[in-house]
């Protein structure tokens, strides 16, 4: 949900020749700048994770884009996934919120760490992925940060510590957007909220 008429986060699902692979990215700023490269971004990303490129190579184009076409401050913070039928999940954080690994029937919760910058900040960036390995029941949550940012009227935070408490007691993700709404008490989001939840059901 966005926090204006529009917003300027974006997810994408793709099933493709090696796995399903999801990307969820949120661009600095609000409102119609915001919005429209969102767009572009999303084009783009969506047309290189169909033609097969390796993730990482898709994050190093994205991050050409940027900076090479001097987009005003404009920087963008992404997650991009791609999961096998094996259960094998490779993925690429940029800048982003760590994703939410629940793990098995016990709803162990982790969280996988490995990091590079948000794409547009550095021309010379370089970029890596990690890997996990899921088991059927496994689920990932994915969120930009207007989720762990959102603010109620003492001006706490949601914070990633509600985040992992939810995520490891809910059933869906629409607990999430729930325990959000009900944080914040009916004071107006500051950021754009999105949450993609990724099950794995085995091969």
């Amino acid at each position: 949900m966005s926090c204006k008429e529009i917003g300027g986060d974006f997810f994408e699902a793709v099933n493709t020749p090696q796995g399903l692979a999801v990307v969820l990215a949120d661009v600095s700023g609000k409102g119609v700048s915001a919005a429209l490269l969102a767009s572009i971004l999303q084009g783009m990303v969506y047309s290189q994770l169909i033609s097969g490129m390796p993730l990482v190579e898709i994050v190093d184009a994205v991050n050409r884009f940027f900076t090479y076409k001097h987009i005003g401050e404009k920087y963008a913070t992404m997650i991009i996934t791609r999961l096998r039928n094996d259960g094998d999940l490779e993925y690429v954080n940029c800048g982003h919120v760590p994703p939410v690994w629940i793990c098995g029937s016990n709803n162990e919760v982790l969280r996988p760490a490995h990091g590079n910058l948000p794409v547009g900040l550095l021309a010379d960036a370089t970029y890596s992925s990690d890997r996990c390995q899921m088991r059927p029941g496994d689920r990932l949550i994915l969120v930009t940060d207007g989720v762990t940012e959102a603010e109620n009227a003492r001006g706490d935070m949601f914070d990633s510590e509600r985040l992992e408490h939810v995520a490891g007691k809910s059933s869906s993700m629409e607990d999430v957007f729930t325990a959000v709404a009900d944080f914040c008490g009916g004071t107006p989001l500051n950021d754009d909220c999105t949450v993609v939840e990724l099950s794995y059901t085995g091969s």
